[in-house]
This record gives structure tokens, sequence and C-alpha cells, in this order.
């Protein structure tokens, strides 16, 4: 989960470097202000992929702390023996 959210982070982030230069190279203003959009566009889904990333490992240490949590109310179950019926039989 953590690494397909990394993936996409770090895919943003080479699509924000190419579009940064192409804003290094545009000739129009109306050129250079679409790229600046499409980058400013980019910089908020980046930040909410780095979110993701973090409610994604919040959510992997809530799952870890809940199987331990299990275990450690299964190593504390005492288990014992009580005798309920006796069962007799013989073979003729």
């Amino acid at each position: 989960m953590v690494l397909s959210a990394e993936k996409a982070l770090t895919d943003t982030k080479e699509q924000i470097k190419a579009q940064r230069r192409q804003a290094r190279l545009a000739v129009t203003l109306d050129e250079q202000h679409s790229i600046q959009q499409q980058i400013q566009k980019l910089e908020k889904q980046q930040r909410r992929q780095r979110q993701e990333i973090f409610k994604v490992e919040d959510e992997i240490m809530e799952k870890r702390d809940s199987l331990i949590t299990s275990l450690e109310r299964r190593l504390a179950q005492n288990t014992t023996t009580e005798e309920l019926f006796t069962i007799h039989w013989a073979v003729k």
C-alpha cells in the first residue's frame, strides 16, 4: 500500500520537474501561465499524495497495534481442564 502511494508521489514529482523545464522554455506569457497553472495543480496533488502516504502508514500502524493487542490477549488466556463425564466400555 505504501509502495504504491510512494510510486504515485514519485511520478507526480517527475511531472512537476518536466513542467518546470517546459516553463523555462516557454515563449509566450499565455504558455507560461498555463504551465504554471499545471505546476500548481500538480503540487496540490503532490501534497494530497503525501497526506495519503501518512494515512496509509497510520492505518498500517493501527492494524499492527490491534494484532499486538490480540496476541497479548491470547497470551494472557488461562486454560483449565474440568472432567465433565467418564465413559466406560468393554469389548466382549
